[in-house]
């Protein structure tokens, strides 16, 4: 596992209750509340492989009509303008 240098800090105010949750858990995995919380963070911000997957499969099963890139474009730029 690659280590990335942590050299950004943040400072959070929690409720006393959030902060023991956080303790227990992080006691029961062996990790850090820091370690917690980055690891939160990246699975809020981090789409995953799976979700792009359904993402593009339930793309490919919406039957728009389409036509060329120009026709297209112009459709939308039309659209736009008459907001």
């Amino acid at each position: 596992m690659q280590y990335k240098k942590l050299d950004a800090r943040l400072e959070i105010r929690l409720h006393p209750e959030q902060l023991q949750k956080l303790k227990e858990e992080a006691a029961e995995k062996k990790t850090s509340v820091g370690n917690l919380v980055r690891e939160a963070i990246d699975q809020h911000y981090v789409m995953s492989t799976e979700k792009k997957l359904r993402a593009i499969e339930q793309l490919t099963q919406i039957n728009a009509p389409v036509t060329n890139w120009e026709q297209m474009k112009k459709e939308i730029e039309a659209g736009y303008l008459k907001k």
